[in-house]
């Protein structure tokens, strides 16, 4: 088991998590009701998908379980500024929020809400891909709701009217939007003692874990699965364990070889120094299937580099049945990764043994890697070497090339790699930047950004690789660097470059992240109550969470084998057993909550009820 190491006085109170290994039986889900309309995430964060992807979508979720399609669709109107009514310059203004609600497993009026806290994506992406809230519905004849988050989707106020526009999206807003939407709902079902359980993912995650910090009177308890609220500068997270986590993914701790993992340690430092000679780069263009020849040492460091991005991505969707939800979230569009995807990746080529020898202290970046006549010295972030590149080190580059079009060329489509226009994540050209204050400039995922510069949420748990712990090289900071001077570097963090006063973004820095620790807590949380916090160790964003139990009742599940929220996907047959019994833990806490909610409900305060 692997645990994470907490800092200061919190290391007291922390104690192993739940490390899940079980199997249990699956509720059956009944059929399919109502008609609808699927409108699926974004790639680039800025792509709207056409009509006939989405119809693609919801014909397959349709053959197998309920999605999109079973909702009924509906609005509710929030306030722009919940907290200063009246004294911004947007006034009152309201906007309207989407909202999905599934009455199939209610008999009368609900006792039980499962409430899914919407993030930076259309909710349709979470209704069909959060199979946790599906499964559990029967049990508790429970409402199923999943709120779309405030410019996301159909939730976008009127920004073309709207000064300083982007400054109302930020995570206590958007908690406040949920906390008036469940009132409502109570309302609307004549139901106002429901026990409310809220879910989320990801950023979703951190606001399932924070509405019940900040609105414990609203929702009995949360799962709050890959929820990186530890990944804020203040509470101290190393910031390169997001990179030995994606290296697990490749390694046999994560179900793939010990072999897979060197290569790719080799591969980056052995091609750069291939790249330095003429012969090389001819031979590099080849294996890479470049769209045009490599013709300096730089172009071969810039395919290097563009060969390194696409394993967060990857990470994220290591899952063990194929899926489009990181692509369709953050990638080209409806094409599913593979089942194991970085498994996949890696069995192209890079298990196999093609003589990489090592010498050296490689978790210093003091070492020599050499292969097939070619060698080089590593000195951190500098390499040296002799010798010429033999056929080996071309299958070294080829497997490389043919792992990254794992995520590259998901789509099948792509018949030679440009990775000098070639955007990361979708496999395309990236947008303009925008001043998404005129009309028509709402774009898919804005609430990212929005939340990112509003807040500054500051996930400095990303900010380091190559320091020795994976397979990334060279190292993007300098030997023994100062993470506090680099955390101030960081600046106005999440801001895009060029935005415009008009957007309403604030004017000074806040790199520390001291308003979300004020507001939220940071590490001392320890008197909260009825979160569970799930966490895959193949996903990147588990470097961020809390992987420790902190009371009876703040507890952790840690998944060994599980990627980006894996436990509130879908269950398959090919789940490993952590996340089967990760659903298990999650329910049983879910059944408490809700036990003790209705318990305080009947029971009188001080006479009233």
């Amino acid at each position: 088991m692997v645990q994470g190491a907490l800092r200061g006085a919190v290391r007291l109170l922390c104690v192993a998590g739940l490390v899940v290994a079980a199997h249990s039986a699956l509720p059956r889900i009944p059929g399919r009701t109502a008609a609808g309309k699927i409108v699926q995430g974004s790639a680039w964060r800025t792509r709207t998908e056409s009509a006939a992807d989405s119809e693609k979508v919801a014909a397959v979720d349709a053959a197998s379980r309920p999605s999109s399609v079973n909702c009924s669709w509906r609005y509710f109107t929030q306030k722009l500024d919940h907290f200063n009514e009246g004294a911004t310059a947007a006034g009152n203004a309201t906007f309207q929020q989407r909202y999905c609600v599934y009455e199939g497993f209610t008999q009368g009026p609900p006792t039980v809400i499962l409430f899914y806290t919407g993030n930076e994506s259309p909710v349709e992406e979470y209704v069909n891909n959060t199979g946790l809230m599906w499964t559990l519905g029967p049990k508790y004849n429970a409402l199923l709701v999943f709120a779309e988050h405030r410019y996301e989707g159909k939730s976008f106020p009127d920004l073309e009217s709207l000064p300083s526009c982007m400054s109302y999206c930020t995570s206590q807003q958007a908690l406040a939007d949920f906390a008036t939407l469940i009132r409502g709902l109570k309302a609307e079902y004549a139901t106002p003692n429901a026990a409310v359980i809220a879910f989320g993912g990801s950023y979703g995650g951190m606001l399932s874990a924070w509405f019940r910090i900040k609105y414990p009177n609203v929702v009995a308890g949360a799962i709050a699965a890959s929820a990186p609220i530890w990944g804020l500068p203040l509470t101290h997270p190393s910031p390169d364990d997001y990179a030995v986590a994606i290296s697990r993914g490749v390694s046999a701790a994560g179900g793939a070889t010990d072999t897979c993992f060197d290569n790719l340690a080799a591969a980056f430092v052995l091609l750069h120094q291939a790249g330095k000679s003429a012969g090389g780069r001819t031979m590099l263009s080849k294996a890479f299937r470049t769209c045009s020849p490599l013709q300096s040492s730089e172009d071969v460091d810039d395919f290097l580099s563009w060969a390194q991005d696409p394993w967060f991505t990857l990470a994220e969707g290591n899952y063990p049945f194929p899926s489009t939800y990181i692509t369709y979230s953050v990638g080209p569009g409806y094409f599913p990764l593979p089942a194991w995807p970085m498994r996949h990746a890696c069995s192209l080529g890079l298990n196999d043994d093609l003589g990489v020898q090592f010498t050296g202290n490689r978790s210093d970046n003091r070492y020599t890697v050499s292969l097939d006549g070619l060698s080089a010295t590593v000195d951190w972030d500098e390499a040296t070497g002799s010798g010429t590149p033999g056929p080996q080190v071309g299958k070294l580059a080829a497997a490389l090339a043919s792992a990254v079009d794992v995520w590259y060329n998901v789509s099948g489509t792509l018949t030679c790699n440009d990775h000098a226009t070639t955007d990361p994540l979708t496999g395309s050209q990236p947008p303009e930047a925008s001043a998404i204050c005129g009309k028509g400039q709402e774009t898919l995922t804005a609430s990212w950004e929005g939340v990112c510069c509003n807040e500054a949420l500051h996930m400095s748990n990303t900010m380091a690789r190559g320091l020795g712990r994976d397979f990334f090289w060279p190292p993007n900071r300098p030997r023994g660097f100062n993470m506090s001077a680099a955390i101030e570097d960081d600046g106005r963090y999440g801001c895009r470059q060029g935005s415009t006063d008009q957007q309403g973004y604030p004017a000074t820095a806040d790199p520390w992240s001291t308003q979300l620790d004020d507001a939220y807590g940071g590490l001392q949380i320890d008197a909260a109550s009825n979160i569970v916090f799930s966490n895959g160790l193949l996903d990147p964003w588990s470097s961020g969470g809390v992987l420790c139990n902190l009371s009876s009742t703040l507890t952790a599940v840690v998944l060994p084998l599980g990627a980006h929220h894996l436990d509130l996907m879908w269950p398959t047959s090919n789940d490993p057993p952590d996340a089967v019994a990760a659903r298990e833990a999650e329910e049983a806490a879910i059944d408490d909550w809700i036990t003790e909610h209705h318990a305080r409900a009947a029971d009188a305060r001080c006479g009233r009820r």
